[in-house]
């Protein structure tokens, strides 16, 4: 009952998540993302243990398809399930189970994948998937401009038919991979309407109001200022044992 797009930029400096469901606080149990790890989604009937499980194959050096495979050991309702997951570096994966409510499916980028259910047929994955190709291919993007790049994908979306059922929920995140491990995740962008009548424009809203607030934190660091963090394997280890 979901459409979601899980992105990074081509540098592989940032990683973000865009979401929009006919349910309520979708931004609540859909999107997940470590710096450190990579970006990931779960969805449909959903199980939102399975974002963890999926976080940490892709920590564990798992490619996006390994860390999904895996997912059969610990849920056994898998087949009810959609998800997707992208790592910092490497090609992005997803499934969707056969008994996830029609249409759903799934389309992946080289920098992006996108997912969807209970959909008004395929060609809402394709209008997202297309958004991304384009958004993506400009170079050097700020935490905003990925924002709202992944906002104007969820619309590709809705404008091509969206959620059958309607609109209620959007969420979007994006992090910096420079922030390392923090927990909790330091996250550049994050921001969430969880009921509404045009959750989209709710979030173009609040992007614009971040924009003059403060520039993100992507726009004030050095690109080339990439602070050593040795600590992340050990804080990793313990958190994901």
């Amino acid at each position: 009952m979901t459409y979601t797009v899980i992105a990074r930029t081509a540098d592989s400096r940032l990683l973000g998540a865009a979401t929009a469901s006919c349910s309520l606080a979708v931004g609540n149990a859909v999107p997940a993302l470590v710096p450190t790890a990579g970006v990931v989604a779960s969805q449909a009937w959903t199980n939102r243990r399975l974002r963890f499980e999926m976080l940490r194959g892709l920590h564990r050096g798992r490619t996006a398809e390994e860390a999904i495979a895996g997912l059969a050991d610990v849920d056994a309702d898998l087949a009810l399930r959609q998800v997707a997951a992208l790592p910092v570096q490497g090609p992005g994966a997803h499934q969707t189970g056969g008994p996830c409510t029609p249409w759903a499916g799934g389309t992946a980028g080289q920098d992006f994948v996108v997912i969807g259910n209970y959909l008004a047929g395929p060609e809402v994955v394709d209008a997202m998937g297309e958004a991304a190709a384009r958004a993506l291919a400009v170079p050097a993007l700020t935490s905003l401009e990925l924002g709202r790049a992944l906002v104007a994908c969820l619309r590709a979306g809705q404008d091509a038919g969206g959620d059958s059922r309607g609109q209620q929920s959007a969420a979007v995140v994006v992090a910096d991979t420079l922030a390392g491990f923090q927990y909790p995740v330091l996250l550049d962008v994050d921001l969430r309407a969880d009921d509404s009548t045009a959750p989209l424009d709710d979030l173009d809203r609040m992007l614009e109001l971040k924009a003059r607030a403060h520039p993100a934190p992507a726009e004030v660091v050095p690109r080339t200022q990439v602070p050593p963090r040795p600590e992340d394997e050990q804080l990793w280890s313990t958190v994901l044992s």
